[in-house]
């Protein structure tokens, strides 16, 4: 078993039923083992602004109040835990910076892959971007 970092659209899938990749997200996460999953700060965070966005959730979108209990229910099943960030990351970060043209995006994902990197988990994502971090181990969840 190697611990994962998990992206926040992996994670929004999981909780959103409606989400396109819902069921993609559910077979996944019936396959990890205890402790297997580690949520982060920066993904803890996006999904509170997600899942508050009409646009994205539509009728279904929620309070951040709302949308953090809902991530402390996530946190109590025994396959996730919630990891703080790991004293190398600050040496990692830069280097994953440099392997694009810097966008909004770029930003948090560079920054995912090095905590992941700098953690040495695995990274579970349904972005095909993360491919071009190198020394990243990616686990790219297709349908």
């Amino acid at each position: 078993m190697k611990r994962c970092l998990v992206d926040v659209n992996v994670i929004l899938a999981l909780l959103a039923d409606g989400h396109e990749h819902h069921e993609l997200a559910m077979r996944w996460f019936d396959s990890v083992a205890p402790a297997e999953i580690a949520l982060c700060r920066i993904v803890q965070l996006s999904l509170i602004r997600l899942l508050g966005n009409r646009t994205i959730m539509g009728s279904r979108s929620r309070s951040a109040s709302d949308a953090l209990r809902l991530i402390e229910e996530l946190l109590r099943d025994q396959r996730v835990e919630f990891v703080g960030e790991p004293p190398q990351i600050d040496s990692v970060f830069p280097v994953m910076l440099r392997y694009s043209v810097p966008t909004s995006k770029l930003v948090a994902n560079a920054w995912l892959a090095a905590f992941a990197v700098a953690s040495q988990f695995r990274l579970v994502s349904l972005d095909s971007g993360f491919q071009q971090f190198k020394g990243l181990d990616l686990q790219l969840l297709q349908p």
